[in-house]
């Protein structure tokens, strides 16, 4: 309940039940990677225009005249500097300013999220989630031969729309880059018109070529699986809000199949805000799991991730699930 505020949360019973049946898809944002050393929305505004600065295509009067503007407008107005003066910012540099292999927090962070799911659907755009970079050993007793810890293991990385395909939720070791990747930094949902064409609601039934195939694929998403959304706070509700909303069919309504989720922490002073957020959620068919940020603020999300890694890992699909949800593909 919303009075109930605790460092390491309750699991909800659905939960666990979900990642017992295999269905528990982790759905990743913002708020995850900055824990890994990624930039805040803000951050990566104004490193996308201190580039074009530094490349002598912007200048530092003009970033302070358009300070007060909103990251996705600054956004914009560095997509059009690209356009205008052909140039490609180094998006890369931006998110993993430093190696992923010298994070120890990020890789502590993402080996709990790999035993959480076998999975991935995020709203990011770096890599944490496209290699698992092994943790390194805690033993106290060394091991013949030590372990290299800058070995990593590739996922499946899917990242284009037209590769949006509901099956691959049922595909272990993949991730779904919703809004685009490093791979392709030119298709990166980033500014608002990007995000009113991704999430257009044009859906044709019988037109497959007019079809919008992520509001398709989220449409099967949530109806078939329970979705753990986690780095999702207040900064980031615009984008759950597309996610959410513009997936549901108008009509007509169905019975929620499955439950989600969704982690957020909570200062103790926060307790109305907390309310006011779990009657919002509930309303979009989402359980709140909050969690005490009083001590270590937003790492405290580690220590809950690590803690539900170890009550909830994922299991692998039950037969009877894997039928069912290929009937559904066959009858969608």
């Amino acid at each position: 309940m919303a009075d109930t505020l605790l460092p390491i949360p309750q699991v909800p019973e659905g939960l666990r039940e979900a990642a017992q049946r295999g269905i528990l898809i982790p759905f990743i944002g913002a708020g995850v990677s900055r824990l890994a050393g990624c930039p805040d929305w803000a951050q990566f505004a104004d490193g996308a225009l201190k580039w074009l600065i530094n490349n002598g295509k912007f200048s530092y009067a003009q970033l302070d005249q358009i300070g007060h503007l909103n990251p996705r407008v600054k956004l914009s107005l560095a997509r059009g500097l690209e356009r205008d003066n052909g140039v490609s910012i180094d998006f890369q540099k931006l998110l993993h300013p430093t190696s992923r292999g010298e994070n120890a927090m990020g890789i502590r962070l993402y080996n709990s999220l790999f035993k959480l799911g076998k999975t991935f659907v995020t709203t990011n755009y770096d890599e944490w989630l496209d290699e698992r970079v092994p943790q390194a050993s805690l033993s106290a007793v060394p091991a013949a031969e030590p372990k290299d810890v800058s070995v990593v293991a590739s996922m499946r990385v899917v990242y284009k729309v037209e590769d949006l395909l509901p099956a691959l939720l049922s595909d272990p070791n993949t991730v779904i880059h919703l809004h685009g990747s490093l791979r392709d930094p030119a298709g990166m949902i980033l500014t608002t018109q990007d995000y009113v064409r991704h999430y257009a609601n044009d859906r044709a039934v019988d037109d497959r070529t007019k079809e919008n195939r992520v509001l398709t694929f989220l449409d099967y998403l949530f109806t078939n699986k329970a979705v753990l959304f986690i780095g999702y706070g207040l900064d980031e509700l615009e984008i759950l809000e597309y996610v959410i909303l513009k997936a549901r069919r108008p009509s007509p309504p169905r019975p929620k199949e499955t439950k989600h989720y969704i982690i957020q922490g909570f200062f103790s002073h926060q307790r109305e805000l907390l309310r006011g957020l779990q009657s919002y959620y509930l309303d979009c068919g989402i359980h709140l799991i909050p969690f005490l940020r009083d001590n270590k603020n937003w790492e405290q999300l580690l220590e809950v991730l690590e803690d539900f890694a170890l009550r909830v890992p994922a299991s692998e699909p039950l037969v009877l699930q894997k039928a069912q949800e290929m009937e559904n593909l066959l009858n969608g």
